[in-house]
C-alpha cells in the first residue's frame, strides 16, 4: 500500500473522509489511509471535492454520498490532480454522478486528472464523457459563469 500523500491545507476545508487512520494494534503498525476525499474551496453553488491517492470499492461509498450533497447546488467540481488510481467502483460512482448531477440540471467537471487516472478512462472509453478543466479554478468559472 502506498503511503498517503498530503493535501494542501489551503486547498480543502476541514472535513475529510478516509477509509482509516494510521495506528498499532494486535498486528502492528497500520499504514494511513490510501486514499483521502476533501471539500475544496466551494464558489457560487459550485462543490469542490479533492480526491487523493488511491481510490478503491472503499472509496465508493464516500464520493457518492459527496455527488449526493452537490446535486442541489450549480454543479460539482472533482479535483483528481492528486488522484494516483481509481477502479471501477469510482468509475462507477462518476458516471453515476455525471447521470444524476444532469438529471438535476447541476453540471459536473473533471478538474485536472493525473495521467494514470486519464489512462483508465482512456482505456475504458469514458474520458469524452465528462467535461474537463485544467485545474480546479478554471472548472469552478465553467461552472459557475
Amino acid at each position: 500500500m502506498s503511503a498517503h500523500p498530503m493535501i494542501a491545507p489551503d486547498r480543502m476545508e476541514e472535513r475529510d473522509d478516509r477509509s482509516e487512520s494510521a495506528g498499532i494494534d494486535a498486528r502492528g503498525i497500520r499504514p494511513p489511509a490510501a486514499y483521502a476525499i476533501a471539500e475544496g474551496e466551494s464558489s457560487g453553488g459550485v462543490k469542490v471535492v479533492v480526491l487523493t491517492g488511491e481510490l478503491d470499492l472503499a472509496a465508493a461509498p464516500a464520493l457518492r454520498a459527496r455527488v449526493d450533497e452537490a446535486a442541489a447546488g450549480r454543479g460539482l467540481v472533482i479535483d483528481m490532480a492528486e488522484a494516483t488510481f481509481i477502479d471501477s467502483a469510482v468509475l462507477k460512482e462518476l458516471l453515476r454522478a455525471r447521470a444524476e448531477l444532469a438529471a438535476a440540471d447541476a453540471g459536473l467537471v473533471l478538474a485536472g486528472v493525473s495521467t494514470p487516472v486519464r489512462r483508465l478512462l482512456d482505456l475504458t472509453r469514458t474520458y469524452e464523457l465528462f467535461d474537463h478543466a485544467p485545474d480546479t479554478k478554471t472548472a469552478v468559472r465553467l461552472l459557475a459563469g
